[in-house]
Formats: structure tokens, C-alpha cells, sequence
């Protein structure tokens, strides 16, 4: 057998998510507001789920509600709701809620949180969410 190894370079540009992208670069949560409908997607949809592409880009307050969370060998990661957004994002947690106060399946299951956090950026390639909690 023969083996070749491939070296790519790729130059992707943001495209349409330009401003997301910037907005993570400044440690802002950008959501996109359908001018249409009024949902608010982060993160955000190209299409609203009202089928409109017509849309403002807004900021949001990059405070997030968790809805539920989970440790791994890779770090502890949540799914949150961050506040005046209608979706659900993944984003790294820097601290893990204490475990009392962690939600149990049924306190997720009525939306119970484990803590409320506010975004800031990790310096990495891509930028990342991360979620720190307040105090």
C-alpha cells in the first residue's frame, strides 16, 4: 500500500454570517431578527422558520438560561437559551454548576436551570462560545 498525505489550504469567508462571526470576535452574541415574524434566531438562521429571509441583525444581552448540561473528557458543554433568542445554542461552560444545584433530568425536562451565564469569547481558531457564570 502507498500512502500520501495531503496538505489543504482553505480561505473561507463568513459569507452572509459576516456579522455573527464578527460579533463572536467581540465576545457579542449576534442574532438575526425576522422583520416579518419577529423571531429572533441564535444562532442564526439564513431562512426564518416563517420561510422570510428578510431579517435585521441584532445584539443580544449574552446572558443564556441552561437548559441542560453534561461533562465529557472534553471539557463540560451546555445547551442554553440565551435571552431574547427563540433557538437553542451548544456552548462550553467554564464551571460546572454545584451539584446541588444541578437540575436533575426531571427539573430539565420543565425547564429548570442550572445556572444563568454571561458570554464571553475564548481565544481560539474558530472563536468559541463559552459560557461563564455570574456572580
Amino acid at each position: 500500500m502507498i500512502t500520501y498525505h495531503l496538505s489543504l489550504d482553505y480561505d473561507l469567508k463568513a459569507g452572509w454570517l459576516a456579522p455573527f462571526v464578527a460579533g463572536l470576535t467581540r465576545g457579542e452574541a449576534m442574532a438575526r431578527a425576522c422583520t416579518d415574524c419577529g423571531r429572533v434566531s441564535f444562532p442564526p438562521l439564513r431562512t426564518c422558520l416563517c420561510g422570510s429571509r428578510r431579517a435585521e441583525w441584532v445584539r443580544l444581552s449574552a446572558r443564556a438560561r441552561v437548559v441542560t448540561q453534561t461533562l465529557g473528557p472534553d471539557g463540560a458543554f451546555a445547551l442554553v437559551q440565551f435571552e431574547g433568542a427563540d433557538g437553542l445554542a451548544t456552548c462550553a461552560i467554564d464551571a460546572i454548576a454545584e451539584a446541588s444545584d444541578a437540575p436533575t433530568p426531571e427539573d430539565a425536562a420543565a425547564g429548570a436551570s442550572a445556572f444563568a451565564g454571561s458570554l464571553r469569547l475564548i481565544a481560539s481558531d474558530p472563536p468559541r462560545l463559552v459560557l461563564g457564570q455570574e456572580t
